[in-house]
């Protein structure tokens, strides 16, 4: 078993904090962002100090804002980033075939239409991903920071069409001291949050709700592929010294 020293934790905090660096978000201003349907990702995501596994989640829940079960993410296994969303009424919609590493992106099948996938694209060392719904239209998801009336700061992950206003908002997922997963801290990689979608925006664009979510969790997983990777680097860099 690989022991994690003091310095190797520094080491990993300056990395992590350089990757969650201000510098990479954009600052949002914009008024026009109304969220009417609130979900709950129960996703639990993984800490810095520990061996570079895959998370052990292989059950994601997501909830209505009554605590009812609106979707779940289902694993192939712990040792694969493949899964499935399903909705209680609806049945399996979305499977998701995800591939660890740089240059190897996500590909997300629609199970409900025939022959229609999502591409996914997106620099390893970039932290925004665009998703190309097969009629062609492009969205990204993208870290930002918004300043609220109260003088806080929120750091947000927000979902937007590539063609619109950079300003108009579709979604955002949060992750604040009182809407993070239980359990998890501000410095948990891939750990779940408050999901607020703008459903006016939505029927605009005329997606389906479940690809916001289904993004949004492959969002997830790669911060946690992002956490991993440095999680290597410090035990290859130990054994090397």
């Amino acid at each position: 078993m690989t022991t994690i020293t003091s310095k190797m934790k520094e080491e990993v905090q300056s990395s992590a904090l350089s990757v969650r660096s201000e510098s990479t978000l954009c600052t949002l201003s914009d008024t026009n962002f109304q969220p009417s349907r609130i979900l709950t990702v129960n996703a639990r995501g993984i800490g810095a100090f520990r061996l570079p596994i895959p998370s052990r989640q292989t059950e994601i829940f997501i909830y209505n804002s009554d605590a009812t079960e609106a979707y779940i993410s289902t694993r192939d296994k712990v040792c694969s980033g493949n899964a499935v969303l399903s909705h209680p009424k609806r049945g399996n919609l979305i499977r998701t075939e995800y591939f660890f590493g740089p240059n190897r992106d996500p590909v997300l099948q629609l199970l409900q239409a025939e022959s229609a996938d999502v591409t996914v694209s997106g620099k390893w060392t970039s932290r925004t991903m665009q998703f190309t719904m097969p009629g062609g239209e492009r969205f990204e998801w993208e870290y930002a920071k918004e300043k609220r009336a109260d003088g806080q700061k929120v750091r947000l992950i927000v979902f937007r069409a590539v063609e619109a206003e950079k300003t108009q908002r579709i979604a955002q997922l949060v992750r604040g001291a009182d809407s993070r997963t239980p359990g998890t801290s501000k410095c948990s990689a891939g750990n779940g949050g408050e999901l607020q979608i703008d459903e006016a925006a939505l029927q605009y664009h005329e997606l389906d709700e479940a690809v916001i979510v289904a993004t949004c969790l492959v969002m997830l997983k790669r911060e946690m592929d992002r956490r991993r990777m440095l999680q290597f680097a410090m035990i290859a860099g130990a054994a090397g010294s």
